[in-house]
This record gives structure tokens, sequence and C-alpha cells, in this order.
């Protein structure tokens, strides 16, 4: 379809003398483009699209696993009676264990698709405040990790590094199959308390990395020989190909539910738990303003009616400030009438230490807690005439600023972001 040109803009288009004005440029340009602003960086989807944030894409991507994974388990179950009609590349495709079957396909797709969402985690969590060991570098190393679980799944890696292991080291490491199993056991139990500790913020993740690590090691011990023989009867090739299949399968939702948790952690959406009693500040903060925020008479605000004004439990920290002000300016004029004063005075001061001139510690608090309450008032009443000068000016200004339409697109962005949020 032809773009719908404002009215006054043909003419400019058709007539090389009013060619030169503005508004027939940008005509010009959008009529030479072959594919609408869609097709610009900014409105192309970007990869943190593709986590699922909602519960309902969540459990749909949890759901449509569970139901591949079944659907393989029941091909498996029943290629053993579809052998006639299949053949033997059929029956070996329908298997769930083996090179060149849809479950070992599976696996790799999924090991794959786990390595990129690795990536992601580590793009997000780099730009944490609180991570200054770079303990984020974790999820490039999982990543190609992952891409060589993937390749293992397709061929067989682990024989050839097996192979070389047991020549460098002798027949006796062939011998033993105790010994390459315990190292997988320790190599796995390494990695898996590595990323408890990696995770451990997310229940979800946590609780799926543990399965994962179950999985694994009940395939680890199933390709034990001992073990082969004493569970002949209940097909152990069967339990091995379910125990790497659904321990692939958490170890992808595991990923999915972490990169879930930093997303919504980054942009705010998660609700932190705060310790206040072990933070200084607010302790150093609120102690010295208990004295000064006591009432004395009615006509001084009381802390009751300090919680209904604007102003938060943040502004107690200037006050501090004030009351500290306050004392080093009473201790100066101190210091200089002890200067002036005549020695005969001081003795007479320390003779008589309850004249008019000392003050007791009780006193001075009660001076420095009205100092800092007229202080108070009057940072009050500042801030009511400051609010209405801008009530007043704010509206003549919203009148004169005019929104461009970037400055609308945006701020529709944001309204959007606010809503979902919400």
């Amino acid at each position: 379809m032809d773009p719908v040109a404002p009215a006054g803009v043909e003419a400019c288009v058709v007539s090389d003398s009013a060619c030169e004005s503005p508004t027939a440029d940008r005509l010009l340009k959008a009529r030479s483009r072959h594919y609408a602003f869609g097709a610009n960086r900014r409105c192309q989807p970007k990869t943190t699209d593709l986590i699922p944030k909602r519960i309902c894409s969540y459990l749909l991507v949890v759901l449509g696993l569970l139901a591949v994974l079944w659907l393989m388990t029941f091909l498996a179950r029943q290629s053993s009676q579809w052998s006639a009609y299949l053949g033997e590349s059929g029956t070996r495709l329908l298997a769930i264990r083996g090179q060149g079957s849809l479950a070992s396909w599976f696996s790799s797709f999924l090991l794959i698709i786990t390595g990129v969402a690795s990536l992601q985690i580590y793009a997000l969590r780099k730009h944490r405040c609180d991570d200054y060991r770079g303990t984020y570098r974790l999820w490039i190393w999982m990543a190609a990790l992952l891409i060589l679980a993937s390749i293992n799944c397709v061929s067989d890696l682990t024989g050839v590094v097996g192979n070389l292991v047991s020549g460098m080291l002798g027949g006796e490491f062939a011998n033993r199959a105790w010994i390459p199993l315990s190292l997988k056991l320790v190599a796995l139990s390494g990695l898996t308390i590595r990323g408890i500790y990696e995770v451990r913020a997310s229940l979800g993740s946590l609780v799926l990395v543990i399965f994962v690590w179950s999985a694994y090691v009940a395939a680890i011990v199933l390709q034990y020989p001992a073990a082969r023989e004493s569970l002949a009867d209940m097909g152990p090739n069967t339990m091995l190909g379910n125990c790497l299949l659904f321990g692939t399968t958490g170890l992808f939702l595991a990923h999915i539910t972490y990169a879930r948790y930093v997303f919504l952690d980054a942009h705010g959406l998660i609700k932190q738990r705060m310790n206040l009693k072990k933070s200084p500040a607010i302790e150093k903060s609120s102690e010295p303003d208990r004295v000064s925020l006591e009432p004395r008479s009615s006509g001084v605000p009381n802390a009751k009616s300090r919680k209904k004004t604007k102003d938060p439990v943040p502004k107690i920290a200037p006050l501090a400030k004030q009351q500290q002000v306050v004392k080093l300016s009473k201790e100066k004029k101190k210091r200089k009438n002890e200067q002036t004063l005549s020695p005969a005075s001081t003795a007479s001061k320390k003779v008589k230490p309850g004249s008019a001139r000392d003050k007791s510690p009780s006193e001075v608090l009660k001076e420095l807690a009205e100092a800092s309450r007229a202080k108070e008032k009057r940072r009050l009443a500042e801030l009511q005439a400051a609010e209405t000068r801008q009530a007043t000016e704010v509206p003549e200004m919203l009148e004169s600023v005019k929104m461009s339409k970037s400055q609308r697109r945006k701020q529709r962005k944001l309204d959007k972001q606010q809503r979902r949020a919400a």
C-alpha cells in the first residue's frame, strides 16, 4: 500500500520548484524505503525477551518439556513392537539412548540452548554492583562446558578421553571401573556445590540444581558393571537414558529459572529483605534524634504529626548535623568566655559549681532540642512556601513545553513498563 501523504504535500512532490521544503524531503525518503520502521534495531526483539518472565509462560515451557519427554519414552517403549515395520534404523532412531537417536539429538539441542542461556545470565550478572570478585565469570565457563556436553551427546568424547587417560596411566586404570566413576562423581559434586552457592538466592533454581545432581549421579552409578548386573531385570539402558534425559531437562530449567530471577532482580521487580538491625547508618542517625523529637509543649509538632508530613525518615540525618553545629558553636562561646574571665572569677567558678553561668547536661540538652525544633519549623515553612510556588509555576511551564514524537514514544514505553510491573 502506498503511504498516504498529508494535504498539500503532493504538489511539492510533483513540482520541482517546491521540492526544497523539509516535509517533501521526508516524504521522498519514506517512499524510498523498502521496509517499515519496525525493521529498525530499536524495534527488534532483544535476547532478554526470550526469557519467560510471567508465570504462565514459564509453566507453558515446563509443560512442553514434560510432554516431549513423555512422548520420547512412549516411542522408545513401542519401538520394540514396531521393529517389524521400522527396521533396525527406525528402532535405533526411537531408542531412549544411543548415537543417532532422537533422545541424543534432543539432549544435544537442550544443552546448546542451555549454553546460550548461560551467556545471557553472564551478560546480566556482570552488571551487579556488589560482585567485586567477579564471580559472574563462572557462567562463561559453564557455557563452554555445556557446548562440550552437547558434542558428547552426538559423539563419544568421554570414551576418547578415557582411552587417552588409560594409555597414559597404564592398564590398571582400565581394569578398575570404579576409578573413572569416582572421578566423575567428584567433578559433578564440585560443580553442583559451586552452582548451589551461585544460585542460592533463587529457591526454584536451587531445587532444580539438586534434582539435576541426583539424576546425573544415578546415571553415573548405572554405568558401573555391578549396578547394571543387579538391575538387569528392570532394563538398565532405559533407566540410564531416562536419567540423562531428565537431568538435561532439569539443567535447562535451572538456567531458565535463574535467568528469569536475575532479570526481575535487575529491574527491581523482586522485593529484597533488608535487615535494619545490622545497618549501622540507621542506628547512628536515629539515636541522637530521640531526644530532639520528644514533644515538650502543644505548640511543637510531635513525632506523629511529623509522620503525616511529606518528609520521610531520611531527613533525620541533617538534624544530627545541625545539633553538632549548635554544640560546636556553644563550645566556642564557652571558650571565649573562659578566656575573658579573670582568675578570680575562675576561682569563684570552681568554688561555686552551681552558679548561674554553669549549666547542667539536662539544660544543655533542652536548649539543643529547642534550637533543633525551631530550625525544623523554619525548614518546614520554607518547604511549604516552595511547594506553593511550584504548584503555581508548573502548569504554566507544562503549557509552554511541547513534547516531540520521540519523547512521547519514550513516555508511552515507560507507562507500559510501569503497568506491566504493577
